[in-house]
């Protein structure tokens, strides 16, 4: 993980760990880790790390994220994307800043916009 995203991700509040399943859409404020199965999609306003053994299958909305394990879906991060060496994304991205390690795997589109724009449509999908 870069600098930045060590200093987003000094307390992880929500867990949901190895061996766990889970069905439907969650909505979580500050810090998530996954290292689960995750079938629905994620919103978060904090930052996201998605572990190695982690397998996501839906659309992730959140401030910050760190993959290292599988994404199928589309990702929405308003501060930066982070793709570790481990990663799996199949999906659509957009973000203001794109980090991709040697070694991730990424398979679709990748679109940028500018940071006041970020803020405008996380705004909006608060709403």
């Amino acid at each position: 993980m870069s600098n930045k995203s060590k200093k987003l991700f000094g307390t992880i509040e929500t867990l949901i760990g190895i061996g766990t399943t889970f069905t439907g859409d969650i909505c979580v404020t500050n810090s998530l880790r996954i290292d689960g199965k995750i079938m629905g999609n994620i919103k978060n306003s904090g930052g996201v790390i998605i572990g190695d053994k982690a397998e996501i299958r839906g659309n992730i909305y959140t401030g910050y994220i760190v993959v290292c394990g599988l994404v199928e879906g589309n990702i929405t991060a308003s501060e930066g994307i982070e793709l570790l060496s481990k990663a799996i994304v199949i999906g659509d991205i957009k973000t203001t800043i794109l980090s991709i390690n040697e070694g991730a795997i990424f398979k679709g589109k990748s679109s940028m916009f500018e940071k006041e724009e970020s803020c405008s449509n996380s705004n909006k999908k608060e709403e």
